[in-house]
């Protein structure tokens, strides 16, 4: 689904597909250089981060592999709030793996620190993070490297599979949701 589509909900784009794509491609030559002969194992966060996980993945150079983990992270105002609950948890063990979490968007870095945290309990060789998105005032990660590939503003971030109720996530572009579409919708 193209921008155009769905104009009238958005506040504005913020990447276009090139723009995201081109990134990516930057994105996985850093970690193939980073991790060469290290044999990374990529830990997309569903659903927000499947189409970044895949074409990161797809543009990596070398062999890698991908595992899954599903968590809800709860919120407030459609800010995270630091409540994490896992829905799925990994198919594989990560015991002396080099691990890259890869996430759509860091918000207030609450969910991330909670999944370093959890991971890092089942002694990996090295933890990382790679977010397609990261907003403003996020807190370092310490002793985690950190790949971003864009700074975000305020906002509530659609499209490129980031979701607002299950809706956007085939929105080719990254853009913000228009205010009017989220405050319209009762909470569930």
């Amino acid at each position: 689904m193209d921008a155009e589509h769905v104009a009238d909900d958005l506040a504005a784009v913020l990447f276009t597909e090139e723009e995201i794509l081109d990134r990516v491609a930057a994105l996985a030559r850093d970690l193939a250089r980073d991790y060469a002969g290290r044999d990374p194992v990529l830990i997309g966060v569903l659903g927000g981060a499947a189409t970044f996980t895949v074409d990161l993945a797809r543009a990596f150079p070398d062999q890698v592999e991908i595992s899954w983990m599903a968590i809800r992270s709860y919120s407030t105002r459609n800010r995270a709030s630091g409540s994490v609950r896992l829905l799925k948890d990994l198919d594989l063990d990560i015991t002396d793996r080099n691990v890259v979490i890869v996430d759509g968007v860091i918000d207030t870095g609450l969910t991330m620190s909670w999944l370093i945290s959890n991971l890092a309990q089942r002694r990996p060789a090295s933890v990382a993070v790679c977010a397609l998105l990261r907003k403003a005032d996020t807190p370092a990660f310490e002793g985690t490297p950190t790949y971003i590939g864009f700074a975000a503003p305020a906002g509530l971030i659609v499209g490129y599979g980031l979701d607002h109720r299950g809706r956007y996530r085939n929105l080719r572009c990254a853009a913000v949701l228009a205010p009017h579409v989220y405050a319209a919708v009762p909470a569930r």
